[in-house]
């Protein structure tokens, strides 16, 4: 989870890549993006469980590296205490009953390049997916954390029903770590290069082997 890159080789390598010194999420999902997206620069993205401000954080080398701005949001206002670094801007709301509107204007845009979705306990992030509007906010890159390993299929089936139905591409499913298969990660095919994508797909793989050769 999060680490230096030692000498470990990107699958798919992005604009950017090689001046990284280390990654911050738990499973590889920043790389992911990255990849994605090309190391794309100032980027849009929007974190529903955020966790902790830098370590086993999908956003922050997103924000720090390639300069991108976005929105956490969490139910409890006292989490973003230690966020009062990060230059992104957060939102006291509960996940599951967003205001889009005021989610909109914060981001200043529809269009979103990354939507991280993580709440706890994991029948709330089906709560909170069920919620988007995909009518009015679209995404370039989703990473979902279903926890199968602990709730089987109970969230994993209807997710990935949603996601199918809003045009969403399934580019890696059932993202593993140490063992535990916990995550789906998501692109829209029209925003994503198509070589990228085949490079990545994967199905019940450890993290490690998506992003890294």
């Amino acid at each position: 989870m999060g680490g230096s890159f030692d000498n470990r080789t990107l699958k798919v390598p992005f604009a950017g890549s090689t001046s990284i010194e280390r990654h911050y999420s738990q499973a590889g999902q920043d790389l992911f993006v990255a990849s994605l997206l090309n190391g794309k620069r100032n980027g849009i993205f929007l974190d529903l469980g955020c966790n902790g401000p830098i370590e086993i954080n999908n956003t922050y080398l997103l924000e720090s590296e390639f300069d991108w701005n976005g929105l956490f949001v969490d139910i409890d206002e006292r989490h973003f205490q230690l966020y009062v670094f990060r230059k992104s801007k957060t939102l006291t709301a509960d996940c599951t009953a967003l205001d889009w509107d005021k989610v909109i204007e914060n981001l200043g845009t529809r269009s979103i390049d990354y939507l991280s979705l993580d709440l706890e306990p994991p029948e709330l992030t089906l709560q909170c997916l069920m919620s988007i509007p995909f009518d009015r906010v679209s995404f370039s890159v989703i990473t979902f954390e279903h926890d199968a390993y602990r709730v089987g299929e109970a969230v994993r089936v209807p997710s990935r029903e949603i996601f199918e139905n809003a045009g969403y591409a399934r580019t890696c499913s059932d993202v593993s770590l140490n063992g535990c298969v916990f995550e789906d990660w998501y692109c829209d095919p029209d925003a994503v290069d198509s070589d990228r994508i085949e490079a990545l797909k994967s199905s019940d793989k450890e993290w490690e082997k998506i992003v890294f050769i």
